[in-house]
């Protein structure tokens, strides 16, 4: 299988929405608003905040990572964090590939800091195991309220 991973120009962005829409499968926490979605990405990418990587296979789009690369606001610290990170069930096994390309493309952007969401209805064992298995330290867990 041949594997290609890029970094998104503004005119994949509505794509990248349409094809996060998946994400809403893996958890309850995330539902993907196309239009705001697109609008939002594409505003970010224009000003050099956030880099969508996009993986193919034979150019269909199968996985996605989206992160946002900024000084931290208390340190700053170049800091990169993941926006979102989804591979379609059938390519699950090659998403590693789009982890590693964050990271790599993270510390080309100068980042000294990398972090990854977890969302707890998401993979939680695999991922904590992942996680610290790359060197990543469990730091904060957020807590949500819809109002």
């Amino acid at each position: 299988m041949q594997v290609s991973i890029r970094i998104a120009k503004i005119s994949d962005v509505r794509s990248i929405a349409e094809f996060m829409k998946q994400f809403e499968t893996a958890t309850r926490f995330i539902k993907v608003d196309v239009e705001h979605t697109t609008k939002e990405y594409e505003r970010l990418v224009s000003f050099g905040i956030a880099t969508l990587l996009i993986m193919e296979v034979k150019g269909k789009m199968v996985g996605g990572l989206g992160f946002i690369a900024i000084p931290d606001v208390h340190s700053g610290i170049m800091s990169s964090v993941e926006t979102y990170w989804f591979v379609s069930p059938k390519y699950r096994g090659v998403g590693l590939l789009l982890f590693s390309a964050y990271e790599k493309e993270a510390i080309k952007q100068g980042c000294k800091r990398i972090a990854m969401v977890h969302l707890m209805d998401s993979y939680p064992e695999k991922l904590c195991k992942l996680y610290e298995k790359r060197g990543y330290e469990f730091v904060e867990k957020h807590y949500i309220k819809e109002i």
